[in-house]
């Protein structure tokens, strides 16, 4: 009966401690786990830097297509408009990086034209050092922007804006109409999107 005994309470004990090391080593792999998740979770989440104090500004800010469009909102002949876009970075010390000119916001979603000149006879186009690069072409808005690289403290850039109406059958515009439209200037880096107002008139 005494070998019983020790028999029994060998294996009691036994079982005990399986169960303790099993507990302890089942916390250790969860806590493990949680750590991976949580440094995971954390290279994932998004950091972004201070925007650049920007200054943006047209000539005139309007692009005037009343002379364009026909009482019935065709066009007969592509016209072309144009103003001056002046960016300044007013910052005393920061850098703004790789900038970009949208008529599309990327940090809302929000689009800058009217939806009454949201058309496949609408083009806008912007020219900065000799190269002109489309911002909507062929109804569509070119979401990833024109780029126009670093911005240093103190500079500026100026660009030449031209809004396009091309040949359009009736109804295709409003005649008579002004419309307030907006373009951005984005700091990817900051997340930022500057916003400047602008009328087009037809």
């Amino acid at each position: 009966m005494e070998a019983k005994g020790v028999l029994l309470l060998t294996l009691v004990v036994g079982l005990v401690i399986g169960f303790a090391g099993g507990y302890y080593y089942m916390q250790e792999k969860v806590d493990e786990a949680y750590q991976a998740g949580y440094v995971a979770g954390q290279s994932v989440a998004p950091t972004y830097e201070t925007p650049a104090s920007l200054s943006i500004a047209f000539s005139s800010g309007t692009f005037d297509h009343s002379s364009t469009v026909a009482s019935d909102g065709s066009v007969s002949t592509e016209t072309d408009k144009t103003d001056t876009l002046t960016i300044e970075n007013t910052d005393e010390s920061k850098t703004a990086s790789d900038v970009r000119i949208l008529l599309y916001n990327p940090v809302t979603g929000k689009e800058g034209l009217h939806d009454n000149l949201e058309t496949d006879a609408t083009e806008v186009t912007i020219t900065i050092g000799g190269v002109t690069y489309s911002l909507y072409h062929d109804g569509e808005y070119v979401t990833d922007g024109v780029p126009i690289g670093d911005l240093p403290a103190g500079s500026s850039v100026t660009a030449t804006v031209t809004f396009t109406l091309e040949k359009a059958v009736a109804g295709t515009f409003q005649d008579g109409q002004t419309y307030t439209c907006y373009l951005y200037v984005y700091q990817p880096n900051a997340n930022y999107a500057d916003v400047v107002s602008f009328t087009v008139t037809t």
